[in-house]
């Protein structure tokens, strides 16, 4: 940790300090949970490509959102994933 992140908490207990960092880094999450949502519900299966390759790049999306912390249950996950088959 750099000697100024250090001062800037010296005096800050646990739980502040984990408030405002995640404050910090929130805003960014949500920005990233935005553009990943907005390809997954954008996303349509390109005539004459392979329906592998569709079903695994949707799955990609929603593990990305997984991790962002965004989590939808897997029927909603499958309906997302098999609507834009023609």
């Amino acid at each position: 940790m750099s000697p100024e992140l250090q001062r800037q908490y010296e005096n800050i207990d646990a739980y502040d300090m984990i408030m405002h960092l995640k404050e910090l880094f929130d805003e960014a999450s949500r920005t990233k949970r935005y553009e990943i949502s907005k390809e997954l519900f954008r996303c349509k299966m390109i005539e004459g490509s392979l329906v592998n390759t569709h079903v695994l790049k949707m799955i990609n999306y929603i593990e990305k959102l997984s991790q962002l912390g965004f989590v939808m249950d897997n029927e909603l996950s499958i309906d997302l994933v098999l609507q834009p088959l023609p």
